[in-house]
């Protein structure tokens, strides 16, 4: 939410008070007077806020493959969907008695519990949460009705404690939160698939009587020592029951890589001695999608060893199964999915994946 400063709010209460009295022929209304005043007046105390540690909620929604939709789309284009994202957003927070603390790009954070507390800050947030993603369903449908494409988003949901207050200077403030809690919850975004929410275990623990939960899954992100827990929303009773539409069929975030592997044919008991070479192009917790220079069955049987693409030493095979298999322009994307999962060489795999989406380690190509 961001805020200007002394001058330029006293500029617009004189132009607010010249308006009024030219349309009203230099009679001054009251009532009018105080009814355009009203937004100026909130934005003036925010300004002006203490900084104070509070408990607070906070809801970070981040559209998906919002980058290269970009790249895709003329500039108008995606001026005018962002547009309509934010103001579908808005009003949901809203709705809800959130307040939009900022939009950042293709992002919008919004807080329950700051500037002032109330007892359902966290069902309410969570309620609001569900409900973002049934307005992106509504959303899409009158994009398609334009010829635009559909965006999606990912939310996280985390509360704990925070410092809120006015942050900057005379010139320039911003109402906002930050700490830990803050921290936690841009990390578990990056995670968040298309329609999804996911939760910290402090939102888990605290609203584990109104909620449902689906996955639950365990990563290490920048930052932190220990790993962090994150647990899928899939409904909240609160004020009524709301259900996650559900959007993404993927069960994991996904990193772009481009390294070379080498795959064996699985036949019954026996490997095929031949390798198979491919280069990966993307990867996931539970699967790969790799080029290779021929289509293979739906269903084959394979054994690679990731080791040495993800820059570790062996921690034994992985063996996968074809998914999909399609002509790509350098030979045939073929879509695997894992078949021996929380065994060390997928652990590996897991590993790596999330230090791609935090910086912990470098693409190799």
């Amino acid at each position: 939410m961001l805020h200007q400063n002394r001058e330029l709010f006293l500029a617009g209460v004189a132009r607010v008070v010249a308006e009024v009295c030219d349309k009203s022929g230099a009679a001054f209304q009251h009532g009018a007077l105080r009814h355009r005043l009203d937004g100026l007046i909130d934005e003036f105390l925010l300004e002006s806020q203490p900084i104070t540690g509070t408990h607070a909620t906070i809801v970070l929604a981040d559209i998906r493959g919002f980058t290269a939709l970009t790249e895709s789309l003329p500039a108008l284009t995606v001026i005018g969907l962002l547009n309509r994202y934010f103001s579908v957003m808005g009003r949901v927070i809203k709705r809800h008695g959130g307040v939009i603390d900022k939009f950042m790009g293709d992002s919008v954070m919004a807080l329950f519990g700051a500037p002032e507390r109330r007892p359902d800050d966290l069902l309410r947030a969570l309620a609001c949460a569900v409900e973002m993603q049934h307005a992106m369903v509504e959303l899409n449908l009158e994009s398609v009705a334009r010829g635009e494409p559909r965006l999606y988003v990912g939310i996280a949901v985390n509360t704990g404690e925070v410092m809120a207050g006015s942050f900057g200077s005379r010139q320039h403030s911003e109402y906002t939160v930050i700490g830990d809690t803050v921290n936690v919850v841009a990390r578990m975004e990056s995670f968040s698939l298309r329609g999804q929410v996911l939760l910290s275990e402090s939102c888990h623990a605290a609203a584990r009587d109104h909620i449902e939960v689906g996955a639950v899954n365990e990563v290490r992100v920048k930052g932190k020592s220990a790993p962090v827990v994150l647990y899928e929303l899939h409904c909240v009773n609160y004020p009524r029951r709301l259900v996650v539409p559900q959007v993404e069929v993927r069960r994991s975030p996904r990193v772009r890589v481009d390294f070379p592997l080498e795959l064996r044919r699985l036949v019954g008991k026996h490997i095929v001695p031949e390798p198979l070479p491919g280069r990966v192009l993307d990867l996931g917790y539970h699967g790969f999608l790799v080029e290779l220079p021929c289509a293979l069955a739906r269903g084959t049987d394979l054994v690679v060893d990731l080791s040495l693409s993800l820059h570790g030493e062996s921690r034994g095979d992985l063996y996968a199964k074809v998914v999909r298999a399609q002509p790509g322009a350098d030979g045939f994307q073929t879509s695997l999915q894992f078949t021996n999962i929380d065994t060390p060489p997928h652990l590996q795999v897991k590993q790596y994946v999330d230090g791609v989406l935090w910086g912990v380690v470098a693409h190799r190509g």
